[in-house]
């Protein structure tokens, strides 16, 4: 058996003539045995990448166009689509992930998102409506006086930060150790982490050829075991590395995070988009995020929020999840909704978190 994969990789930088696009093509025939696991890929001379790469120069145009009617500022922007073929040359999925840098007055931020289907959509479910908003104003006088008793909204992006860590924290191999112990325990509200295949819908298995399914982290606030390995990697994530001949983990997790509806409450603290250049883990197992905030009554009053502790000690003062599921693409692929925390008085309190605000 055989089969076609083409990754097209662009780059956008901004340039006094205009934004400068640079596109690459890499195209893949790979062999399978008759057990599902791949064998071996030869670069393809067929030209299987021409679509893909047309579809990657096209989405960073509509990107920089995007990006030129808002108030921030363009830094980069890279996108990626990937194609899966039959022998045939049918197209089986495409999939495609954008990442755009931009200049705001509160700092540098990260707007990232991915999916399968049109790839021209993903430069539309960017959220640019956030861009305007922290150039345009700030609030002179800091948040209201009551800040730290109101709960704690994290929207998708910097939910996602929070996904991504406790992810690592079960699934790494220290992690592993650690769910296999508390397997079963209730550790967080009723909660829902799942782990999701990186092979397209049409794949049954992963590239050793084992079952390409979602798996359940954590279910209802309950760890569940990790799943097995086969050759290092857990079993039916394994993806083929044609410059090593061998398999290895997915570049990118991609995780999914369910749990409780809640209304937006009514006057919360907003944790809208994190503030990029600074170091978000650590090697003691935190992550600390300055996020660019308002309060719900006050969307055009913006303030700083830092948020510093370890993943699943936050997550474990989550009251639910408000608003629609986002697919956010950053250093991992994390579909959420918005985050809705305890007020950073409640989680100080435990002794497992530390929240400071600044004006910018």
């Amino acid at each position: 058996m055989h089969e076609s994969r083409v990754r097209a990789f662009g780059v956008l930088t901004p340039a006094p003539g205009g934004p400068r696009v640079t596109v690459s093509v890499d195209a893949l025939r790979l062999e399978r045995d008759d057990a599902g696991r791949v064998t071996g890929s030869l670069r393809s001379t067929e030209p299987l990448g021409q679509e893909a790469a047309k579809h990657t120069g096209l989405l960073l145009a509509e990107t920089a166009a995007r990006a030129g009617t808002g108030d921030g500022g363009l830094q980069s922007a890279v996108a990626t689509v990937r194609e899966w073929r039959d022998a045939d040359g049918k197209l089986l999925e495409r999939r495609t992930e954008l990442l755009a840098r931009v200049e705001t007055a509160g700092g540098p931020v990260l707007f990232g998102t991915a999916g399968n289907g049109e790839p021209l959509a993903t430069a539309e479910d960017l959220p640019w409506h956030e861009l305007a908003a922290p150039a345009g104003s700030t609030a002179g006088d800091g948040p209201p006086a009551d800040w730290r008793e109101r709960p704690l909204v994290l929207r998708p992006s910097p939910a996602a930060v929070l996904v991504a860590g406790t992810a690592f924290s079960l699934t790494s191999r220290g992690g592993r150790d650690t769910a296999h112990r508390l397997a079963g325990r209730r550790v967080l509200p009723s909660l829902t982490l799942r782990d999701l295949p990186t092979t397209p819908s049409a794949h049954a298995q992963d590239d050793l050829g084992g079952p390409a399914q979602p798996r359940t982290l954590v279910d209802d606030g309950r760890i569940r075991p990790p799943a097995p390995l086969r050759e290092g990697i857990p079993v039916g994530r394994a993806v083929w590395d044609h410059d090593s001949g061998a398999c290895a983990p997915p570049p990118l997790a991609r995780l999914e995070l369910l749990g409780p509806d809640l209304p937006l409450p009514s006057h919360a603290v907003e944790l809208v988009r994190c503030v990029e250049g600074l170091q978000r883990y650590h090697a003691d197992g935190t992550v600390r995020l300055q996020c660019l905030a308002r309060v719900t009554e006050r969307p055009g009053a913006w303030f700083t929020v830092v948020l510093r502790g370890k993943p699943v000690h936050l997550l474990r003062r989550a009251r639910g999840l408000t608003g629609p599921p986002t697919a956010v693409h950053s250093d991992s692929d994390v579909t959420t909704r918005s985050l809705v925390l305890a007020g950073a008085a409640e989680l100080e309190g435990t002794g497992h978190a530390v929240v400071t605000v600044n004006n910018p």
